[in-house]
């Protein structure tokens, strides 16, 4: 079986054989977009899915709510 091209016309590599695939990092997701995330219910499906339910249970921060 031959690979798919991809949009760009490339062939589509496996990521074991692919230096360019990027493992994701739930930590650093959290720091950047925990609030983005956590106040949609696609982001909190995201991270459920690919996270796991462990980190729908963190605080989301008050950035910005002096109060």
């Amino acid at each position: 079986m031959e690979a798919p091209n991809t949009t760009a016309g490339g062939k589509l590599l496996p990521c074991a054989m692919d230096d360019a695939c990027s493992i994701l990092d739930c930590d650093a997701i959290m720091d950047d977009y925990a609030d983005a995330l956590l106040s949609t219910s696609e982001g909190e499906e995201f991270l459920a899915h690919y996270c796991g339910m462990q980190y729908l249970q963190r605080p989301v921060s008050n950035k910005g709510d002096d109060g």
